[in-house]
């Protein structure tokens, strides 16, 4: 009976040795600050000590296996997302400016033919912006003579509106394409 417990152990013993040579094969230790500043070394690692980092080191060489950044603070992470974010507004900001050169380029040969297209389009806007006040004025008599009517005064406030957006789109034209004339002799001088 004893000779079978041995040799039940020598089995046992066969099959733990690889597993626990291998198990100390594997060993690693940790390494990192505690909140008093000192360094600590242990096989096992302390939940604090995950939060603000650490280093997992190879037992036999000494070697650094891994190192384990500190937890980001929420802080910290809503920085890294606003600089994300910045940097992607920067990317598609730099890439519409070079497709807005392209087009550019491709649209006019010369400031000359800006300048027509501008004059152009200014014409069609202040043709537009006389009809407007034209009818504002026309709508504002209306108003007077029936004052009775609320239609009016509701369409005169319509008109009013259309006419200040379009004043102001006329603005919005005329500053692009000062902007465009600029950015097309620089383009030019460039090139």
């Amino acid at each position: 009976m004893q000779m079978r417990h041995r040799q039940a152990l020598a089995g046992v013993i066969a099959i733990a040795l690889p597993l626990l040579a291998a198990q100390a094969a594997n060993a690693a230790t940790y390494r990192w600050v505690d909140d008093n500043g000192q360094l600590q070394f242990s096989d096992t690692l302390p939940s604090a000590a995950a939060a603000n980092g650490y280093r997992v080191i190879d037992s036999s060489t000494g070697q650094i296996i891994r190192e384990v950044a500190p937890r980001k603070t929420a802080e910290e992470k809503a920085r890294e997302e606003a600089q994300r974010r910045a940097e992607e507004e920067a990317r598609l900001a730099e890439a519409a400016e070079r497709k807005h050169n392209q087009v550019l380029l491709a649209l006019y040969g010369s400031i000359e033919d800006i300048e027509q297209a501008r004059d152009a389009r200014l014409e069609r806007l202040d043709a537009r912006i006389r009809r407007l006040e034209s009818s504002t004025a026309r709508m504002e008599d209306k108003a007077r003579n029936s004052p009775s009517d609320d239609s009016y005064a509701r369409d005169l406030e319509s008109l009013k509106a259309s006419l200040e957006a379009a004043r102001a789109e006329r603005q919005e034209v005329e500053g692009r394409f000062e902007q465009d004339i600029q950015r097309f002799r620089e383009l030019s001088s460039n090139g």
